[in-house]
């Protein structure tokens, strides 16, 4: 904790500088609840925000060292990603989906490497998420019980999504994925276009307010509070800098 408050200060220091946009990279790891009630035994994930004007990238990562014990292999696929973007900013397309850098498929997805594209199994949509991720605006899955209205696959084509298969399970995988069943281990990256340009700030708070799903509404993670706690910082930061003004 002194060392995340001494970053702090030079934050306070460095000033707009450090504040320039930059990937927001957050780590899943709070149990958000689901319909599995085993200890989480090292159930993790990541994702990575990244803006350039109107283009975000989501790189989702499974970081699992372990699962529940009673999960099966559905269960145990990285399946969905929610969150709320901002005041009116929404998705306006999902460019792609293909499998991340130093990643690959598994099972019937075996033979496609890092760059393939997997938008024939994923969707998105600003229509809310299912289940426990109803208040969550913006969603990424490859579960089309998606929402109360439009979802759109990535690959654009009509047609239903196969979640949780088609989902990101660790490398190597902690449960053993079918030949006739794809998956990818352990990393997808997905290219969108939103309706309007968001801040660092905006970005960082909706990145570490977001959620992750395996399975079927098995389980749920959520970033750890104190990832918020460079939000809360760079608010006093801000603070401190008109007070200074002020005195000037």
């Amino acid at each position: 904790m002194k060392q995340l408050w001494r970053l702090l200060g030079l934050a306070c220091v460095l000033g707009p500088a450090w504040l320039a946009p930059a990937d927001i990279i957050v780590n899943y790891g709070l149990d958000g609840g689901g319909t599995n009630q085993d200890p989480l035994n090292g159930l993790a994930a990541r994702a990575t925000f990244a803006l350039a004007g109107t283009h975000l990238s989501v790189l989702l990562e499974d970081t699992s060292t372990g699962v529940p014990a009673s999960f099966d292999t559905a269960d145990s696929l990285l399946v969905s990603v929610g969150l709320n973007l901002p005041g009116g900013v929404y998705i306006v397309g999902g460019n792609s989906a293909v499998i991340g850098p130093g990643s690959h498929g598994l099972g019937s997805w075996s033979s496609r490497v890092a760059g393939d594209s997997v938008a024939e199994q994923w969707l998105w949509t600003n229509d809310f998420g299912g289940d426990l991720m109803e208040a969550y605006a913006q969603v990424i899955s490859t579960s089309s019980g998606q929402g109360g209205g439009t979802v759109t696959r990535f690959d654009g084509q009509n047609g239903t999504v196969g979640g949780p298969f088609g989902g990101i399970a660790a490398d190597p995988p902690w449960r053993s994925i079918p030949d006739n069943q794809p998956a990818v281990g352990d990393s997808i990256l997905f290219e969108l276009t939103l309706s309007d340009t968001l801040s660092a700030a905006q970005l960082g708070a909706a990145a570490n307010a977001s959620i992750v799903e395996y399975g079927s509404d098995a389980r749920y993670l959520l970033v750890p509070e104190p990832a918020g706690l460079l939000l809360a910082a760079l608010g006093l930061c801000a603070s401190r800098a008109r007070r200074s003004f002020s005195r000037a």
